[in-house]
């Protein structure tokens, strides 16, 4: 789990000060990861789910500060935060490689890499409790 630690470092640009949240982060949903002191039985979902949230709220943050209607906002979130956008996100940078699947599978499926990403974005936000690192992972 260290290669994945470090390979999603080197991925995103960003070392944790907490390689447990990149454990979890990599963890898909019905996998059942320990790192150190800590359990997650459900995988990634909990983080998945605060990365998606501080996805949109680093969207809603760029677009307060702009001039654009609310309409534009709606379309850039629908686009950005999409499963379909996260799934090609972690393709490209070839995020299935450090995810690990319940029953040891090899085959990442669309959702899961975009629970994944969502879980990463997370996990950055966690660690580095700064909107600024999470801006520059994504």
């Amino acid at each position: 789990m260290a290669l994945a630690v470090q390979g999603v470092q080197n991925v995103i640009g960003y070392t944790f000060a907490d390689p447990y949240l990149v454990r979890e982060a990599v963890s898909a949903a019905g996998s059942i990861v320990a790192a150190g002191p800590r359990r997650f039985p459900n995988g990634n979902k909990r983080l998945a789910l605060l990365g998606d949230t501080i996805l949109q709220l680093a969207l809603a943050e760029d677009w307060y500060a702009g001039t654009e209607p609310r309409a534009s906002y709606d379309r850039i979130r629908q686009s950005v935060a999409s499963n379909n956008n996260l799934h090609s996100v972690g393709l490209a940078n070839n995020l299935g490689a450090f995810v690990n699947l319940a029953g040891g599978g090899r085959t990442v499926s669309p959702v899961t890499m975009a629970a994944t990403v969502e879980a990463i974005i997370g996990a950055v936000y966690l660690d580095s409790n700064n909107m600024d690192s999470v801006k520059a992972v994504m």
